[in-house]
């Protein structure tokens, strides 16, 4: 056994014995400031109807953004997402294209879409209502979302100190003009979404 595996069986028996870091639940606990979102935790998850018969997935996993957080007064925090819709990913190369090309997203003239709230609406503990402008496609609409805060707290292996959200919502891609097959391949596009910002890191 060389030393190098000695030390990485060390380190993982340690990270394995690690507790939990502890974590804020509530929201009102967790901690104000400017924080940026944590792009190796962070996905956006879309589905879409295929002809009746099946669930098309894919997802956007480069991301980037920042969080202006308030938990005293929740609607005063503000949110700002820019997604790399060229970065889509279906895992089916020829679908990949598909959507990339002008017969839908047309990522070469319009290869990023943004998010920008404008309203912030808590529902119940934890939960909240999230309302922004999405520009997609060269198209900006209200888009609303149903967000769950997870906890926040500082992780041991980056001593950063963490917020983590989920959020879920539906819009209809053809108000971005996104027509194709429409109503063959379905119109109303579901999103799933969860992501961690990390305060005093800067943004990507």
């Amino acid at each position: 056994m060389t030393i190098r595996t000695i030390v990485l069986a060390a380190a993982a028996a340690a990270f394995a014995a690690a507790a939990p870091p502890a974590r804020a639940a509530d929201l009102a606990k967790a901690e104000s400031g400017h924080y940026a979102l944590d792009k190796s935790h962070a996905k956006v998850v879309f589905s879409i109807n295929h002809l009746g018969f099946s669930t098309y997935y894919g997802f956007f996993p480069d991301l980037s953004g920042t969080l202006d957080l308030d938990p005293a007064t929740p609607a005063k925090s503000a949110l700002s997402v820019t997604i790399n819709v060229a970065g889509m990913v279906t895992t089916d190369p020829k679908l990949d294209a598909k959507l990339k090309s002008d017969a839908f997203f047309d990522t070469a003239k319009f290869p990023k879409a943004t998010f920008k709230s404008t309203a912030i609406e808590v529902t119940g503990e934890g939960r909240g209502k999230l309302t922004g402008d999405l520009t997609l496609h060269g198209v900006t609409k209200p888009v609303t979302l149903d967000v769950t805060f997870n906890g926040a707290g500082t992780p041991p292996m980056t001593q950063l100190y963490v917020v983590g959200f989920d959020a879920a919502g539906t819009l209809k891609r053809s108000d971005f003009g996104i027509k194709n097959f429409v109503p063959l391949v379905g119109d109303e596009v579901t999103l799933r979404i969860s992501c961690e910002f990390d305060r005093g890191q800067q943004p990507y």
